[in-house]
């Protein structure tokens, strides 16, 4: 579990949703609120169904992610490292952030920005923001229920495909 949900941190202006009163504003101050999570993630291949659930909590320094089903971790991640604590185990990990380069812990980190060099922001279909990658890697696609961040949906690169459903804390 502990590598799909490293995947998805992995993964991943002023433009105007098509919903009433939904902006990318919305989006980034959406991105900053603390969430619990119901993560399901379903394999091709194997068509298995897995289930992790947690919380996202924000700080003045960054983000932390904490699983809390199906096993213990905690992803740390701040604007210089990404911290990984197997908490069953008791071991952790530190890598630079600038090695992960990853779409989606910037977003998180820092906001979308529609000028952005890495990805282009979509809004095809109403109440969904999709930031579609530069390097044509699968897109994210951010879900509102009204003006409230619902979901989050993305396929890595290993092909799986991820649901993240949120609520806020």
């Amino acid at each position: 579990m502990k590598q799909l949900f490293f995947l998805l941190l992995t993964s991943v202006s002023s433009a105007v949703f098509s919903g009433p009163d939904l902006s990318l504003s919305l989006l980034n101050s959406s991105l900053k609120k603390n969430y619990s999570f119901i993560e399901r993630s379903l394999d091709p291949n194997g068509l298995k169904i897995e289930e992790s659930s947690g919380e996202i909590l924000f700080n003045a320094s960054g983000f932390t992610v904490i699983i809390a089903t199906p096993f213990k971790e905690r992803y740390e991640i701040t604007q210089d490292l990404v911290t990984i604590v197997d908490m069953d185990l008791n071991k952790s990990q530190a890598i630079k952030l600038e090695d992960v380069d990853s779409i989606f812990i910037k977003a998180l980190l820092n906001g979308v920005d529609n000028q952005s060099p890495d990805y282009k922001v979509a809004n095809d279909q109403p109440n969904i923001l999709v930031l579609n990658p530069a390097d044509n890697s699968p897109p994210i696609q951010f879900i509102f229920n009204q003006e409230i961040l619902g979901a989050i949906r993305y396929t890595d690169n290993l092909g799986i495909e991820h649901s993240i459903e949120l609520t806020y804390l």
